[in-house]
């Protein structure tokens, strides 16, 4: 009999932090001295108060949704997110990523998991949840070894196993099931085309992961969509092992200037 999954699948939340995120953020609070704020600097505080409130400012009030880029690349999955990328939430993005601030886990995983339920919720792999065909497979965007090697972590594959907990084992899992094969430049600073060119065939499954792909549902994460580039080309690479559907979730979306945004059609970014 049809079941539904055991981490409720909600899209909505009000205005202001999503559940998780204002005890997540207190926690942060209690961390050892000193500490800084994330996005501001404030002294003692992992992020401060007028940091949290823009951050839940800046939420969409009507929970996650669909964003593309602008213009939209031949084959991008359906995204989903949960705010536009910049001030203060955009920079708990770069120092989580690039500063290693892994303490600001616990305010983006809350943000990331908003953002694969809303996906979950509104494609196919709802359905294959409800009908316990599951698992879907919620796969992180790969990370060069120089950057792993550089960082000592794989920040995005940490931030996306939180982005799962609460789904059974036969619902959802998180699986490190992409690599880079071959070398890309660093896509900060390159043009949409560029961005393109430097990651054309350069992603693939990994060899463990090759039959499970087949046929199954996956959500792609990562942290920031921009230009799409690097979801098209992973996206590639699922559906060339027999993905079934490929979704996407990230935390926030670059916003493209003279673009508005829509309740009901995916809003440009």
């Amino acid at each position: 009999m049809p079941r539904p999954p055991t981490r409720a699948l909600t899209q909505r939340f009000p205005r202001g932090l999503p559940t998780g995120l204002t005890a997540g953020l207190g926690e942060l609070a209690a961390l050892a001295l000193p500490a800084s704020c994330a996005s501001c600097g404030l002294a003692d505080e992992a992020v401060c108060r007028e940091c949290r409130s823009a951050i839940g400012a800046a939420l969409w009030v009507d929970g996650p949704r669909m964003v593309q880029p602008t213009p939209c690349p031949e084959g991008m999955p359906r995204v989903w997110a949960t705010a536009p990328y910049g001030g203060p939430l955009g920079r708990l993005v770069a120092a989580y990523k690039d500063d290693e601030r892994r303490d600001l886990a616990t305010v983006l995983a809350p943000l990331l998991a908003s953002a694969v339920d809303a996906a979950i919720a509104g494609s196919l792999a709802r359905q294959v949840l409800a009908a316990g065909n599951g698992p879907v497979v919620v796969v992180p965007a790969p990370t060069s070894r120089q950057a792993r090697r550089r960082r000592g972590d794989a920040p995005l594959l940490a931030l996306t196993r939180r982005s799962v907990a609460g789904y059974g084992d036969v619902e959802a899992v998180c699986g490190d099931a992409l690599r880079l094969r071959r070398r890309v430049a660093d896509q900060a600073g390159l043009t949409a085309r560029a961005r393109r060119v430097n990651l054309e065939h350069a992603i693939e499954a990994r060899a463990a992961w090759r039959p499970v792909l087949g046929g199954a549902v996956c959500v792609l994460v990562d942290d920031v969509l921009t230009t799409g580039a690097t979801l098209v080309e992973a996206a590639r690479a699922l559906r060339a092992e027999g993905a079934r559907e490929v979704i996407a979730a990230t935390v926030c979306a670059t916003p493209r200037k003279g673009h508005g945004t829509t309740r009901h059609k995916p809003t440009p970014v």
